[in-house]
């Protein structure tokens, strides 16, 4: 699936983002209709390299998309720091 434009721009690597813009994915992700399933979070180091973390949020089995958009914000919100990086993880939308 294909990110749209305006997102695909303003990512640093292939699907990370900062987290204004990752919040802003989230939202067209609820729009969209397509199931949030989970993200992970990365951290640059001093040298330019990245490094995954360990914290991860898995919400594969949550069926209440609403609900795991708005557990996706309280991950963000909470993992937000310099140099942190997100990747949001979806299914498409079914047609």
């Amino acid at each position: 699936m294909k990110i749209p434009t305006q997102f695909a721009q303003r990512a640093e690597r292939k699907k990370w983002f900062a987290r204004e813009d990752a919040e802003r994915l989230l939202d067209w992700l609820e729009d969209d209709g397509h199931r949030f399933i989970g993200m992970d979070v990365a951290e640059k180091r001093d040298d330019g390299s990245w490094v995954l973390l360990l914290d991860q949020l898995d919400l594969s089995r949550q069926t209440d998309n609403f609900e795991a958009v708005r557990r996706g914000r309280d991950f963000l919100r909470d993992y937000d720091g310099e140099g942190r990086m997100f990747e949001p993880v979806w299914q498409e939308r079914q047609p």
